[in-house]
């Protein structure tokens, strides 16, 4: 009887694993099918922006269009090379990278030209020469003020040269050679002011600056926990903590600023014009923007124009738009670095 018990019990688990094992099976099946089903078209995006953010990107453009997006990351300095492909040789379609980057995709012909239709909702500034390009975000430079300081004197340290004056004031910045995107700010000083001018600036702030940060965010972090009383950053890494609820109170300098910007183009050698068209459409779209804001991520549409963006005393902000010869961003970063970063006073 026991035995018989115990062979009853081991058949009812012998066909409950089978049951699981089919039902299992039909629903991987499903998947499949559901994935066949949903995916109508493909495009290849070359990128080299966040790899994290980029992927969510495409997840989010297959979900919405049932058309899968290939990422491919490609490294900043190695875009270049990749846009002097012949036509022939891109095997691609989409190209989302820096303005430096597509305007040298431009200088090989490697872009389709843009048709009005994408490109008429983005604000005059952001458009490529020919409209072979069209900048889909951009992030401007800001000082990240913590809030007691700005409660103080801080409100009155509102433009750049004001935060090298004399003042009990802490600073952080990003150490231009340990992150290469922070070079920016230094590169588009240089083009307003002249390479004698900038590292007068940022020598003057010198005395001030407790810390170069290795990472861009890290400065702007700083300035949020009250390590600092200004940290000199991203306005998406400020907005991020801002969003989030710490003491962090950003102004943009009233005399401009310098920023960065992400762009997008099509490849002459695209087989899939109509679907990268409507992917350059949604990139510009305002699904886009709320997918990036669920997502923590702070950038400035290109669709809204720069007078409807303000900070906390009301100012506008205002763009500095200026780019150094390679060979001039070169000897600047030099000198920033032999006159600023690493100078040794004499007694």
């Amino acid at each position: 009887m026991k035995r018989m018990r115990i062979m009853t019990i081991y058949l009812v688990v012998l066909v409950g694993m089978f049951t699981l094992g089919l039902w299992l099976n039909d629903m991987k099946q499903d998947q499949v099918d559901r994935l066949v089903v949903s995916t109508r078209a493909e495009i290849t995006v070359y990128t080299d922006g966040d790899p994290t953010l980029m992927a969510l990107i495409g997840e989010a453009y297959e979900k919405e269009a049932q058309v899968r997006v290939h990422i491919i990351p490609i490294p900043a300095k190695q875009m270049g090379t990749r846009l002097a492909l012949p036509e022939g040789e891109q095997q691609g379609d989409v190209v989302i990278s820096t303005t430096s980057n597509l305007e040298e995709g431009v200088a090989h012909g490697a872009f389709h030209r843009l048709p009005y239709r994408l490109t008429e909702t983005v604000v005059e500034p952001f458009h490529g020469a020919n409209e072979d390009w069209v900048g889909i975000w951009y992030d401007p430079y800001v000082l990240a003020m913590y809030d007691s300081f700005y409660a103080g004197q801080g409100r009155y340290v509102n433009t750049w040269f004001s935060l090298a004056y004399t003042g009990p004031w802490r600073i952080a910045v990003t150490d231009f050679v340990a992150d290469e995107q922070a070079v920016t700010l230094l590169n588009t000083f240089g083009a307003i002011y002249g390479q004698e001018r900038t590292i007068s600036y940022f020598d003057s702030l010198r005395p001030r600056i407790v810390q170069y940060a290795k990472a861009l965010p890290s400065s702007v972090r700083m300035a949020a926990i009250g390590d600092v009383q200004v940290g000199i950053g991203r306005y998406s890494d400020a907005k991020l903590y801002e969003v989030h609820k710490y003491p962090l109170t950003i102004l943009y300098p009233r005399e401009g600023t310098p920023f960065t910007m992400m762009g997008v183009g099509i490849l002459k050698g695209s087989s899939n014009v109509t679907e990268s068209e409507a992917f350059v459409s949604w990139l510009l779209s305002e699904r886009l923007q709320a997918m990036l804001k669920e997502s923590d991520h702070y950038y400035l549409p290109t669709t809204e124009g720069l007078e409807t963006q303000r900070d906390r005393q009301g100012n506008p902000l205002a763009l500095w738009f200026g780019e150094l010869k390679p060979e001039e961003a070169h000897n600047l970063l030099q000198e920033w670095i032999r006159q600023v970063r690493f100078r040794k006073d004499i007694e």
